[in-house]
């Protein structure tokens, strides 16, 4: 069952077309890659699917719903949750708090419970709290939950994002370049978080990254963009040998 399609979509900045044409289909609970050299138009198909961009033009369907350039926050609260190549943090805030804040997106407690602080407040803040340390545990950092943000290692800064993309409690993540900066210890660890959001969680994931290790070892199907248009589509191991796909991105004979 398709939970996410994108249909035709072309995105223009300036009168330059960024995505060309762009047709993907994606199932429910699949683990996809989008791969392509700098300037692909990677983190612009994110962006139209999360609402950021308008495409010039297409359309976004997300469980059967047209999201096309819909507000970020409407398609989060629908279950679209993501990350970013730069990280957005409130970096004087604890993890926890960063966390909390993510959870609270779809509490319903009014201004006149949070003034009053009423019962209901209490238990709703509870329960806020409740998901964003149980987001926490998935990715290893409950331990820190009283950190100061800003003063985490890149890595766990990195893991944090996304912890706070799972208190969305959403049905799609889309990870921008999540390992970028990350040691090999710190890689493993996150090729581990993606394959429990997936496997244990079950959510879909749509993936951005240019560590070839972390795409080929949980990919099932990877979708090769450059100069906005699909140029190869396919499993890790059809992907290696695709003459195209070696020219355009990686410019040596296999993928390792």
């Amino acid at each position: 069952m398709s939970i996410l399609s994108l249909e035709k979509i072309s995105v223009a900045f300036g009168g330059l077309l960024a995505v060309s044409d762009f047709n993907f289909p994606m199932e429910d609970r699949e683990l996809v890659g989008l791969i392509g050299p700098n300037g692909a138009g990677k983190t612009t198909v994110f962006n139209v699917i999360t609402g950021y961009h308008s495409p010039l033009s297409g359309r976004v369907v997300f469980a059967g719903r047209d999201i096309t350039s819909k507000s970020p926050s409407y398609i989060a609260k629908l279950g679209i949750s993501r990350t970013f190549q730069n990280i957005r943090l409130f970096p004087n805030l604890t993890v926890l708090e960063n966390v909390m804040i993510a959870a609270q997106m779809h509490s319903h407690s009014s201004y006149l419970h949070s003034l009053l602080r009423t019962s209901y407040f209490y238990r709703e803040e509870s329960h806020i709290e409740r998901r964003a340390q149980n987001a926490l545990e998935i990715v290893g950092l409950d331990k820190i939950k009283d950190e100061i943000s800003k003063n985490l290692p890149y890595g766990d800064q990195r893991k944090l994002e996304i912890a706070r993309a799972i208190a969305t409690e959403p049905a799609l993540i889309l990870l921008d370049e999540p390992a970028a900066g990350m040691n090999p210890k710190e890689t493993e660890e996150l090729i581990d978080i993606i394959r429990i959001l997936r496997d244990n969680l079950g959510l879909t994931i749509f993936l951005i990254e240019h560590d070839m290790h972390v795409v080929m070892n949980i990919c099932e199907r990877i979708v090769v963009l450059n100069y906005g248009e699909i140029i190869a589509e396919g499993t890790p191991e059809e992907i290696k040998t695709k003459p195209e796909v070696l020219e355009a991105y990686l410019g040596s004979a296999t993928i390792g």
